[in-house]
């Protein structure tokens, strides 16, 4: 229940955030048993928000592990279907650590569940495929048939106008599944070969160029002039406190996207709820209410007349570590 709430809260939140969201071939994730989700991952945790808020089932995720440290932050991304995986650099015993991940994957895999891993393993905020960590993935396939499970694979690819800019346009294609029982040869799970087949299946699906916009026709421009105005005027100033403190906070890194959405996400419903609760008592009951619909309404209208930027800046790479400078060769996982 708590998945299911935070998942359409999430995707609600998108569409003020990414009013142009693409959503193709969806239908071709049937999740008809246990499944391990792969993508390409350009957008560092935005990938996952997207992946889980517009997935049919309910997804458990492996995320870099030293976000895990903390007991209470161990406890907390626990319960929201996160399991850690970790680098060398990360811990002495990291292979110790990531066989015990594995170990729970592939018991909620033989349970039915689902496991979403991003194969490249780092996110560098760059549109091209990088090349597979096939460790994780590998190990999966072949735990998987040790414990008898018939693993399907379910590719996504997703896209982006911009790392940088809001609001965004993001398209999310779903890949017909992969059956991972069609690769074993000599009671052997061919782990490489299905790999390199899903990396090409992924590879032949991407653009790897930014996401062109869609214009606005002028009858929507004209539709949303007014509303995006008021939006604009009424509320853009929350919107820009966030974006300048988090753009600081974030520069040369690639969590921009992520902690920008996620810090609006929970913080806009808290102020429109506090400006309609101030004007209900000062001017009554309804006119409150109807600033509590207005408020977000014209914020969407705002979001969607504005230009979506595509994004030209396609060869610079960002760092994944806060407070570290930004390294070209974009080590660690997101």
């Amino acid at each position: 229940m708590f998945y299911t709430a935070l998942k359409y809260f999430v995707r609600i939140g998108l569409y003020w955030y990414a009013p142009d969201i693409r959503q193709q071939h969806l239908p071709l994730a049937t999740y008809a048993g246990p499944t391990v989700v792969v993508s390409n991952h350009p957008n560092s945790l935005f990938d996952a928000l997207v992946i889980a808020a517009y997935c049919p089932a309910e997804i458990w995720f492996l995320t870099r592990g030293d976000i895990f440290r903390h007991p209470v932050a161990n406890l907390l991304l626990r319960n929201l279907f996160q399991l850690p995986i970790f680098k060398k650099s990360d811990d002495e015993e990291f292979a110790v650590k990531n066989d015990f991940t594995f170990d729970e994957c592939i018991r909620l895999l033989s349970r039915g569940k689902h496991v979403l891993i991003f194969p490249e393993g780092r996110s560098l905020n760059i549109w091209a495929l990088q090349p597979f960590m096939n460790g994780g993935l590998t190990s999966l396939l072949e735990r998987a048939y040790r414990a008898e499970v018939p693993l399907q694979l379910q590719p996504y690819v997703l896209n982006y106008n911009s790392f940088r800019h809001v609001p965004k346009s993001v398209a999310i294609t779903a890949l017909p599944p992969v059956d991972s029982t069609d690769y074993i040869e000599n009671h052997r799970i061919q782990a490489a070969t299905l790999i390199a087949e899903l990396r090409a299946r992924l590879r032949a699906a991407m653009t790897e160029k930014p996401l062109a916009a869609i214009p606005l026709s002028d009858s929507e421009q004209r539709l949303l002039r007014i509303p995006a105005k008021i939006g604009y005027y009424t509320q853009f100033w929350f919107y820009r406190l966030w974006r300048d403190y988090i753009r600081k906070k974030t520069a040369d890194t690639i969590f921009y996207d992520s902690l920008l959405f996620t810090a609006l996400l929970f913080s806009y419903p808290i102020l429109v709820f506090i400006i309609s609760f101030i004007i209900g008592k000062l001017a009554g009951f309804w006119i409150g209410l109807l600033c509590f619909l207005l408020l977000p309404a014209s914020a969407y209208c705002m979001s969607r007349y504005e230009h979506v930027k595509t994004e030209t800046d396609l060869d610079s790479r960002k760092g994944n570590t806060f407070g570290k400078a930004n390294s070209a060769d974009g080590k660690g996982d997101t």
